[in-house]
């Protein structure tokens, strides 16, 4: 497989094959392009499409893994002292690339990124886990859970108008996180929550 992603020929294929995919994803719903259509977009044959992917999906997920291998770089560029930095240029990372998003977003395909996130763990966990006293199984449960959370946020940040920063998105994140925003729930919204409980427990 490495061998195959190496091979000049095929990672030329790969980019031509990607591109059509997302030319195609502009004007036709995801669920209706064909293989058929992508090779004739890029030029290619059916025998080189399956030579390099099985799926359109795969398609959409080598770009991904392209993205995060940008992320990664992105991330090596910028002074980055806690979580809330890494989360922000998560945000912002995915900003410059927002045509990208708004793709998958309006093709209903934003959930391959949750679902590629869990193979990106041992990067992420040999970059940033390893100074920490988490158990892999710990550390793994805590970045789905993360990981999961921030996919969410960024659909619903890219989907609105609002004009909240990437730096405050990122300072939302980390008081989540901490408790500080839970901590603040059950103050502002005690008798609320127990007026509910009661509800549920008298319908039940």
């Amino acid at each position: 497989m490495g061998e195959r992603k190496d091979n000049p020929i095929s990672v030329r294929s790969k980019r031509r094959i990607t591109d059509a995919l997302l030319e195609l994803m502009e004007t036709t719903p995801f669920s209706k392009i064909s293989i058929k259509d992508i090779v004739d977009r890029a030029g290619l044959t059916r025998q080189t499409f399956y030579h390099n992917f099985e799926t359109k999906e795969d398609v959409l997920y080598n770009r991904l893994d392209e993205h995060f291998e940008g992320f990664l770089e992105y991330l090596s560029k910028k002074t980055v002292r806690d979580w809330e930095d890494v989360i922000c240029c998560f945000f912002r990372y995915w900003q410059e690339h927002a045509d990208f998003m708004d793709l998958l977003m309006k093709n209903d395909q934003v959930y391959l990124l949750s679902r590629k996130l869990p193979d990106y763990y041992q990067t992420v966990k040999d970059l940033y886990f390893n100074k920490t006293d988490l158990t892999d199984a710990e550390a793994r449960l805590w970045f789905a859970f993360v990981s999961g959370a921030l996919v969410n946020m960024l659909i619903s940040w890219m989907s609105s108008t609002g004009g909240i920063s990437a730096r405050a998105l990122a300072k939302l994140v980390i008081a989540m996180m901490d408790g500080t925003v839970l901590e603040k729930s059950r103050v502002d919204m005690g008798n609320d929550v127990a007026m509910f409980i009661g509800r549920l427990q008298t319908e039940s």
